[in-house]
């Protein structure tokens, strides 16, 4: 009993936040891809295509500048520590031999 009791505020939050959850990605999406139809719509119908709906998209899409140099900065640690960890095993393999 004290267990049934103890799950159903939990099952009740459990519903609620999922429910929440799904309500704001629907909408988010929504709008996002509302927003590009939209612009699709207008800038097909007016024959001015002026690429509003693919310049939003693209500017979402794109890659920020910090985390671009920090993916760099990453990506040339890890062939440092990979060529350091080579020879490493080189030392370690030369000494078991002697």
């Amino acid at each position: 009993r004290k267990n049934f009791i103890d799950m159903v505020p939990k099952t009740i939050m459990y519903f609620l936040v999922n429910h929440v959850r799904d309500a704001c990605q629907n909408e988010l999406v929504g709008e996002l891809y509302g927003n590009a139809t939209a612009n699709a719509t207008n800038s097909n119908s007016n024959g001015n295509g002026n690429g509003r709906e693919s310049l939003s998209i693209a500017s979402l899409m794109q890659e920020a500048d910090d985390i671009a140099q920090r993916r760099q900065t990453c990506n040339e640690m890890k062939d440092l520590l990979s060529k350091a960890l080579e020879i490493v095993n080189e030392v370690r393999d030369y000494n078991s031999f002697q």
